[in-house]
């Protein structure tokens, strides 16, 4: 297939030029994460006004100018399960696109599979599928092969397509304005996800004391600068059940530490120090500066009723052709629970109870709960055998 192929500036700023007055650009990455602190960028396909083009960051190196044009707000960027696109351009320019459109959470609006592969809906909106032999290769690999540039340029060339059509679909149906919601949430949700440390995700990390948190804060940010200096995996330098053990020892020893099975390791003279100065920078930190504990949200006393309204959630979703998915899972309707009994800790929001959520299954829910509403079942209907009334 026809296309332009971008491998320095000046063609890059020719491209941008001509993609300047396009009302929507469609764009796709490809890119390799096994083995890297992150994952590397090595092919953008574009697609705008007739035009496919790929762009080669690694011949190119700056891309901040297209960066910039994603950014500028004049334009509809579509994408295909946006966070590995909006992360590249976060990490460039510290942005993310204001006008966006992932056919992934369009397509679960309209009830298609969700999250559904990008074959998956080119197979359900436009009828056809497209070859993945290409999908492990080595993108960052050059020359790239004939076979490689089309794969590439076949994930970006039906996108703005499909778009129009979801777009479509959704404003008959009389939900655009809550996939337009939902993509303002998963903009912001993004952002704080790239801007964030996520030491607290630390796994197994539940039920640590403030202290016990303290070191495993300092160790989990020793952990990410030494695996960006490395350029690997952070769970490559130091996996987090091992933070977890140090942070509960408690010690800054370097014979306890080096006791730690699963630190018996070649480079283990080379690090210990590093591990023994971050502990001993947690374990005197003054009282105020701890990191809080977590409000940690299991209402266990909620099980069988969030059993009950989750199967509602379901029966509703499907009945209205909406991917339950999208809508929210389990721990979604124990939120909801525990705001309406009072337990719900300040300040936080069930998401099943605001928004667009709210207009289509957060308030049934919510009338079940308080006996407005009754659920009968119907057993002459076995695919949507709950009846609401």
């Amino acid at each position: 297939m026809s296309h332009l192929t971008i491998t320095n500036a000046a063609e890059l700023t020719n491209l941008i030029r001509h993609l300047e007055h396009a009302p929507v650009i469609a764009y796709d990455t490809e890119f390799i994460s096994e083995g890297r602190y992150r994952p590397q960028l090595c092919l953008v396909q574009l697609a705008a006004n007739g035009t496919l083009a790929i762009v080669d960051p690694i011949a190119i190196g700056n891309l901040d100018p297209l960066w910039n044009l994603f950014c500028d707000g004049k334009r509809e960027i579509v994408v295909h399960a946006c966070r590995s696109e909006l992360e590249f351009c976060f990490r460039g320019i510290g942005k993310i696109p204001p006008r966006l459109f992932d056919v992934q959470v369009a397509a679960g609006f309209l009830g298609i599979e969700f999250p559904a592969g990008f074959r998956t809906l080119l197979e359900k909106v436009l009828g056809f599928g497209i070859s993945k032999a290409e999908a492990r290769t080595e993108w960052n690999k050059r020359p790239l092969t004939s076979r490689q540039i089309d794969y590439a340029l076949g994930d970006v060339r039906h996108l703005e397509e499909i778009s129009r059509i979801l777009r479509e679909r959704l404003s008959k149906q009389g939900r655009l304005a809550w996939f337009n919601e939902e993509m303002d949430e998963i903009k912001t949700r993004h952002r704080t996800d790239f801007e964030t440390p996520r030491w607290r995700n630390t796994a197994k990390s539940s039920g640590l004391k403030p202290r016990e948190l303290a070191i495993l804060r300092d160790l989990w940010f020793w952990r990410e600068n030494h695996a960006r200096k490395c350029n690997q995996p952070a769970s490559r330098v130091l996996r987090d059940d091992l933070l977890v053990e140090l942070a509960k020892r408690g010690t800054a020893d370097p014979e306890r530490i080096a006791d730690v099975r699963g630190l018996q390791r070649g480079d283990l003279h080379r690090i210990l120090p590093e591990l023994c100065a971050a502990v001993q920078h947690a374990l005197e930190l003054p009282a105020e500066e701890l990191p809080g504990i977590s409000e940690r949200m299991s209402f266990p006393q909620y099980t069988v009723m969030s059993q009950f309204l989750f199967s509602a959630l379901c029966s509703i979703s499907k009945r209205n052709h909406l991917s339950q998915q999208l809508i929210g899972g389990p721990s979604d309707v124990r939120e909801l629970i525990a705001a309406e009994s009072g337990t719900l800790p300040e300040g936080i929001k069930p998401r099943l109870l605001y928004g667009w959520r709210a207009k289509f299954v957060g308030n049934q829910l919510d009338d079940l709960l308080n006996g407005r509403t009754a659920i009968r079942l119907d057993r002459s209907n076995p695919d949507e055998p709950l009846t609401f009334f």
